[in-house]
């Protein structure tokens, strides 16, 4: 059994729920998904939520109905094959509550009344506030002198390529593969054939990490919302979380969403992230050739110093 197939198994979906997730439903539906629930860790302990009126009414401040944009799924992505909401495992940092909503932007309204896709599945995958992907973490680390991480890439796949190359700028490979937007460099050959996704290209891993990878089904609203940390940087790119949207398993967005500036001087300045120096000297939105204003997220802070940042992810279902 692979390590991605026991993590999936660990017991954090039934298969009735798993199976509404894959079976894709546009439209206001009847039901929520046994997913969007509840959070759950990998070891069961169940993790709250935040509230839905909190994560309904920040909603309804980001701009809807807006086409989210296709952009390279980069270098880091394997199939983790893991319905869970709590992605933190043991990764230090900052609380992030994450909340997407997909809309059909062929039916949506304003108000978000109409247009909710149930039942497609989320995923989303980013790195430490180290600069650090699991899954990548041995490659990171020896290309940084083994500490920290966040640094230049190593060569050979682990890394995004320099300014000017093809996919935009600070860029990631071009698009072309499975999943829409290339299969990243290093790519091990194998395409994801799990519970909710099939076909999109892998990259070759280095260990056996999967923290801060997860995905959720969306409710009967087409909310998925997730536990994790905030993200860190790493040379080259500005902050970022990937995402995924699959339904009936086949890959209907790959983007990325990003984080306003002045909220990203406020996070990092505290610890762990402030032990990760050197950010002044890297890109930043502005000089990001993947950041588009689309992908932005809406974030308020919380009152025990959390953070939920939410987004409306426009698809054409």
């Amino acid at each position: 059994m692979s390590r991605r197939r026991a993590l999936a198994l660990g017991g954090t979906i039934s298969l009735g729920g798993l199976i509404a997730a894959c079976s894709g439903n546009s439209g206001t539906a009847t039901t929520t998904s046994a997913a969007a629930a509840s959070t759950t860790t990998t070891s069961g302990a169940s993790t709250a939520a935040t509230s839905g009126d909190a994560v309904t009414a920040l909603l309804a401040k980001a701009p809807q109905c807006v086409m989210s944009k296709e952009e390279t799924q980069g270098p880091y992505w394997f199939d983790v094959d893991s319905i869970r909401g709590d992605i933190r495992e043991d990764r230090p940092g900052t609380t992030l509550q994450v909340a997407m909503r997909v809309q059909d932007n062929s039916q949506c309204n304003v108000d978000g009344s109409i247009g909710a896709v149930s039942n497609a599945v989320v995923e989303i995958w980013h790195c430490d506030a180290g600069g650090v992907y699991s899954g990548f973490e041995s490659g990171s680390l020896s290309a940084n002198g083994g500490g920290g991480g966040g640094g230049t890439p190593p060569a050979g796949g682990m890394g995004e390529p320099p300014s000017g190359a093809p996919g935009g700028g600070m860029g990631e490979p071009p698009s072309g593969a499975p999943g829409g937007m290339g299969g990243g460099m290093g790519g091990s050959g194998e395409t994801s054939d799990g519970s909710y996704s099939v076909g999109d290209t892998e990259a070759t891993t280095t260990d056996d990490g999967t923290y801060l990878r997860g995905a959720q089904t969306t409710d009967a609203n087409g909310i998925a919302q997730f536990t994790t940390i905030f993200p860190g940087w790493y040379m080259g790119r500005t902050t970022h979380i990937h995402v995924k949207v699959h339904i009936d398993k086949k890959t209907v967005l790959t983007s990325q969403t990003f984080f306003d500036e002045t909220l990203l001087d406020e996070v990092y300045s505290q610890s762990p992230y402030s032990e990760h120096t050197g950010r002044e000297n890297n890109t930043n939105n502005a000089s990001d050739g993947i950041y588009d204003d689309t992908g932005l997220m809406t974030v308020e802070k919380q009152s025990d110093g959390s953070y939920l940042a939410v987004i409306n992810l426009g698809i054409d279902a």
